[in-house]
């Protein structure tokens, strides 16, 4: 997986915080910071739509017409 570089600005007290828990936790801090940031923007992005409707063909001509409506009732909307 390629990785891009960036810095942050954490107030002493957080980053003490860290620091001791990554000790703790035998992980470096990076490697905290990186999972905090992931499961943010997990998250907090929001899921796009399922995104294989309309590449099949199931024979009925009403799916990719009425795809809001299978959403719903799948629990994707």
């Amino acid at each position: 997986m390629e990785k891009e570089r960036t810095s942050i600005l954490l107030d002493k007290a957080t980053m003490l915080k860290l620091k001791s828990l990554s000790k703790l936790s035998h992980k470096s801090t990076s490697f905290l910071i990186r999972e905090a940031v992931k499961n943010f923007v997990a998250k907090n992005v929001p899921k796009s739509e399922i995104g294989i409707i309309g590449i099949g063909d199931s024979g009925g001509s009403d799916i990719a017409n009425k795809k809001d409506q299978y959403l719903k009732r799948f629990g994707k909307d």
